[in-house]
This record gives structure tokens, C-alpha cells and sequence, in this order.
């Protein structure tokens, strides 16, 4: 099973914002969308969701958006939005069974809770949203989405998760976090679909990279494949280099290296 996004062309008042962009994601797998500012991977995300309409054609699972009806694709994918603003001081389970009243598993009382275990946010529940930092806000919109489609397969079809920039107000322990609870969607069936800005964390955990330029695909497929000095260089606009250790650098920090050791204990 598939999402399919075939020439999507899209213009706001005189401006051309998607120029014949395709994006193939499979289930299974995560697809990252990557691009500097302004190439437009929001906008692509809100189409491939129905958010925002568009010329072109866009198949969940073999089926048209419009096909479905709105309870039928809550069933099937969960949207995490860039930025989500609360008007009402609602607590924490109420925004995270938000999700599970969408979704088909509202009879499961004890999943909300699942799910802010997940984030690791056990024990906020009944804490107020507007009280949380940004980064917990964050999680606690994840665990909305996770409640949703909490099972990555539903009657043999794969369910999706579509993350714009799901980590991007979090501390590099959590951002790992969020990433692992990708994999694990992906690694149980189902689809990932995220926008991202961290090159070294896409590379860390996507299968396909979907890069963008000026409102134009400038390269899809496996990720050594689309992350080349040469590509990277061109879209960013900048020298970039991968896989390379700075001469004569100061400190810096690979997350990668947080999934390969564990941290030495402190000197006593």
C-alpha cells in the first residue's frame, strides 16, 4: 500500500507555491521531506492530507481523498500540524482523547494514557496544556496523533502518520525519542510521512527523502542516494559536505551517537 501524489500543482493569490510535484511513499517505510525555508514541504503536507486543495491527484492506499468519507480517513491517518494554538484551558487527557474520539479505538479508556507514555509524559495528564513548555505541548499533540491511529495496521490496511516538523522545539533526548516512535509505526506496517529540517536525524531514520526547491521536487529516493554533497550544496544554497569530520573543529555533537553507547556514569 502506497501514498501516491502525482503532478500537484498549487498557486495562493498570484503565487506559485507547487510546481508538478509527485511524491511516492510506501508503507513500511518513513518518507522525510526536506528543503531550506520556503520550498514549500508544509504546503506539499497539506495537500497530501486534503488540507489544502490543488490540481493533481493524491491516492491513500489506492484511493482517491475524496473517496473517503471523514470518518474514514480519521480512521486511517493522523495529521501532527506545525504549530497548534488552544484557545480553552484544557488539560492534557482531554487534548490526547481529542485523538481518540476521532479515531475507531475510543472505547479503550486506558489508551490516552498509552500514548502520553509513549512521549514519555507519564503523570501529565491531568496537568493544564497552556502551563506546558513548548516542547511538552509537542509531545502532548504526538500522543493526540498516536491515539488516532494507535494501531499501525487496521483490517490489513496500513494506517499513516503526517508530522510537520515533529521535532523541532525538542531537546535532543526527546527528538530521539519521537523519531524512534516513527520507526516503530513503520516497522509494524504503517506509513510515515514527515516534514523535516534536521538533515543528520532524516538520515538517522528515513528510508526515502523527498527533497525540495523553490516549489519543485529536486530529488526523491533512498536517502545516500538524495543526500549528496552535490544536491545538498545546490538546495541549501551553501558548501555542505556528509559524512565528514571538520578539520582542527571544536566540540560538536552527533545525535547518532546517542543510539550506539550509553552514557558513562558520572566521576565520583
Amino acid at each position: 500500500m502506497t501514498l501516491q501524489a502525482t503532478h500537484i500543482n498549487l498557486t495562493l493569490g498570484q503565487k506559485s507555491i507547487l510546481r508538478d510535484v509527485s511524491l511516492t511513499a510506501q508503507a513500511g517505510e518513513v518518507t522525510a521531506i526536506v528543503g531550506p525555508n520556503g520550498s514549500g514541504k508544509s504546503s506539499l503536507l497539506k495537500v497530501l492530507v486534503g488540507e489544502q486543495p490543488a490540481s493533481g491527484e493524491v491516492l491513500l492506499n489506492g484511493q482517491t481523498l475524496t473517496s473517503y468519507r471523514p470518518w474514514e480517513l480519521a480512521s486511517l491517518r493522523g495529521v501532527l500540524p506545525q504549530a497548534t494554538v488552544l484557545a480553552f484551558p484544557f488539560t492534557v487527557l482531554e487534548v490526547v482523547r481529542l485523538g481518540l474520539a476521532a479515531g475507531p479505538d475510543a472505547n479503550h479508556p486506558d489508551l490516552p494514557f498509552e500514548a502520553l507514555a509513549q512521549v514519555d509524559l507519564d503523570g501529565y495528564a491531568g496537568r493544564f496544556y497552556q502551563e506546558l513548555s513548548g516542547g511538552e505541548q509537542q509531545r502532548v499533540q504526538l500522543a493526540r496523533v498516536l491515539a488516532q491511529v494507535w494501531r499501525p495496521l487496521r483490517e490489513g490496511r496500513p494506517c499513516w502518520l503526517f508530522l510537520d516538523e515533529p521535532v523541532s522545539s525538542l531537546d535532543i533526548a526527546h527528538q530521539l525519542t519521537v523519531m524512534e516512535i516513527t520507526r516503530r509505526f513503520a516497522q509494524n506496517g504503517g506509513g510515515v510521512i514527515a516534514v523535516m529540517h534536521d538533515l543528520n536525524l532524516t538520515a538517522m531514520y528515513a528510508d526515502r527523502v523527498q527533497i525540495m526547491h523553490a516549489g519543485q521536487s529536486a530529488g526523491a529516493g533512498p536517502v545516500p542516494e538524495i543526500l549528496t554533497d552535490s544536491r545538498l550544496s545546490q538546495v541549501y544554497g551553501c558548501p555542505l559536505r556528509t559524512s565528514v569530520v571538520p578539520q582542527n573543529a571544536g566540540v560538536f555533537v552527533l545525535p547518532q551517537a546517542a543510539r550506539q553507547t550509553a552514557p558513562a556514569p558520572p566521576a565520583a
